[in-house]
C-alpha cells in the first residue's frame, strides 16, 4: 500500500478538555439564556457576517475530519459511523495536504472495510456528490473528486458551521466582560 492510499494521521495536541470559550458558552447558556440570546441578536444587528474564504472552509473541514479521527482512536471506530460524511470531508480537505484520493484512499479515509467504502462511494456518486476523475500516474488508480454540486453543498454547510462558531465565540467573549 503506497503513501497515497492512506491519509496522514492527524496531529493530536494532547488536549482532552474543551476550550475555555466552549465551557464559558455552555455555562452562559445554562445560567443566562435570555442574556445570551440578547447578545447574539445584538451581534447580528451590529456586525455583518464575514463570508469565509476557501482557506477558512478547508481549515474547518480539516478540524472536523481530524476531530473525528481522534474520536475514533479514543473511543473506537465501531461505535460511530458516517462513512459518507467522512468521505466528503476527506475529498474536501485531504487533497490540499498532498494526498491523492483514489478509490482505496477514500475508503481508508473513512476507516471502513473496502466493501462498505465501495458501497458508500456508489451512493455518493448516484447522489451526484462525487465522481471518478482521471487516472493517476499509475493507470490502475482512479482519482475520486467532489462534483461541483457536491463541493457547493459542502461549502454551504461549512459556511453555516463557520458562522455558528463565529457567533458562539463573539457571544462568549461579550458575556465574559
Amino acid at each position: 500500500m503506497s503513501r497515497h492510499d492512506q491519509p496522514d494521521p492527524p496531529i493530536d495536541n494532547g488536549s482532552k478538555e474543551p476550550p475555555a470559550e466552549d465551557i464559558r458558552l455552555q455555562i452562559d447558556l445554562r445560567l443566562r439564556p435570555d442574556e445570551v440570546a440578547e447578545l447574539e441578536a445584538e451581534v447580528l444587528r451590529v456586525g455583518p457576517r464575514r463570508q469565509p474564504n476557501q482557506h477558512d472552509l478547508r481549515r474547518l473541514a480539516s478540524a472536523i475530519y481530524d476531530a473525528r479521527r481522534r474520536r475514533d482512536r479514543m473511543l473506537g471506530h465501531k461505535l460511530f459511523g458516517e462513512p459518507g460524511w467522512d468521505m466528503l470531508l476527506a475529498l474536501y480537505c485531504l487533497p490540499r495536504r498532498g494526498l491523492m484520493m483514489t478509490v482505496t484512499a477514500l475508503t481508508h479515509s473513512a476507516n471502513v472495510p473496502e466493501t462498505t467504502g465501495l458501497r458508500w462511494q456508489k451512493t455518493l456518486t448516484e447522489e451526484g456528490l462525487i465522481e471518478r476523475g482521471p487516472r493517476g500516474a499509475d493507470a490502475r488508480k482512479q482519482i475520486i473528486r467532489l462534483t461541483p454540486s457536491g463541493r457547493a453543498m459542502l461549502e454551504r454547510y461549512l459556511t453555516r458551521l463557520f458562522h455558528c462558531g463565529a457567533r458562539a465565540s463573539t457571544i462568549s467573549h461579550k458575556s465574559a466582560h
